[in-house]
């Protein structure tokens, strides 16, 4: 399954989110890709690769019709291949306007190695150009990362209904996997106001498993590393290990409704009946209390 984690507005966790759960699924005994389409590079420079090291990148895959066998490489990671992105990749739209087919190139090109995997995910880049628009025609789902804040939430509506025409006019049946909440801080009242409103309108489109904010996870790209590597017991790390179980399950549920079978009732293993039972826990806590109580000792 190809699944594309994508979002206009920057700084909402996307690369964080593609390159730890892309490990959170390997570790678990998946074979998968993931393919970095952002020409700042983020996801291959979190995973450790060095900016002379880029090349051959996703660019040669959509710029020069590079195998893209040629272009895939292993990481320290067991389970999981990377396809580096490089800043030939700014030019994409002025190199591929004039081709034909210009949407569908990265699609042809994953075709000959898509079975070798479980999972293939793309990190795409934080604009409106003809790279996002190749993950999203490649891709079977998408999911959108996004911050508990007013804007970012509206930028969700305006992303999902023109990705939705987009995709209807090229005929396309990429549908949305879900919507992941990061950097959620749960010490302003407006952050609850946000995922109430973002929960409400959207539903079971939102996932259950919520990334909180986790200094950690900021400080694991610059040491090249997933947050599994840089500090496995870190809160970051438990959540995207609880995200991957959910967006495991999730691919599962969306496969059996294509394929016109009935969905199983949530295990007792479900993530998001833990990921439910842990907000409920906070909400209902007397807020004097976590006034009155003091912080534990971080791990961040």
């Amino acid at each position: 399954m190809i699944t594309a984690v994508l979002n206009r507005k920057g700084g909402v966790g996307k690369t964080t989110t593609a390159v730890n759960l892309a490990a959170a699924v390997a570790a678990l005994g998946y074979r998968v890709l993931l393919i970095d389409l952002d020409s700042q590079a983020s996801s291959s420079l979190s995973l450790g690769v060095p900016r002379w090291a880029l090349a051959p990148s996703s660019a040669d895959v959509l710029l020069n019709s590079t195998p893209a066998n040629d272009v895939v490489r292993a990481t320290r990671v067991m389970g999981l291949h990377l396809m580096t992105a490089s800043t030939d990749l700014s030019s994409v739209d002025r190199e591929l306007s004039p081709l034909p087919n210009r949407e569908g190139r990265l699609q042809k090109a994953l075709r000959p190695i898509r079975d070798r995997y479980d999972h293939i995910l793309i990190d795409c880049p934080s604009v409106s150009s003809l790279a996002p628009l190749n993950a999203l025609v490649a891709a079977d789902y998408y999911i959108v990362p996004v911050v508990p804040h007013y804007l970012a939430i509206e930028g969700v509506h305006n992303l999902c209904s023109s990705a939705d025409r987009l995709l209807a006019r090229l005929g396309v049946p990429t549908k949305l996997l879900g919507i992941v909440l990061t950097m959620v801080d749960y010490r302003t009242k407006t952050t609850r106001q946000n995922i109430a409103r973002l929960r409400e309108e959207f539903a079971s489109s939102v996932f259950a498993v919520e990334i909180r904010t986790n200094i950690r996870l900021a400080e694991a790209p610059a040491a090249g590393q997933t947050i599994f590597e840089f500090d496995d017991s870190s809160t970051g790390a438990d959540a995207y290990r609880l995200l991957a179980e959910e967006f495991l399950m999730r691919s599962q549920e969306h496969q059996i409704l294509a394929d016109g079978m009935d969905i199983a009732a949530p295990s007792a293993e479900d993530p998001r009946e833990r990921a439910q039972e842990t907000r409920a826990s906070r909400d209902d806590a007397d807020p004097r209390d976590r006034r009155q109580t003091p912080s534990r000792p971080s791990r961040i």
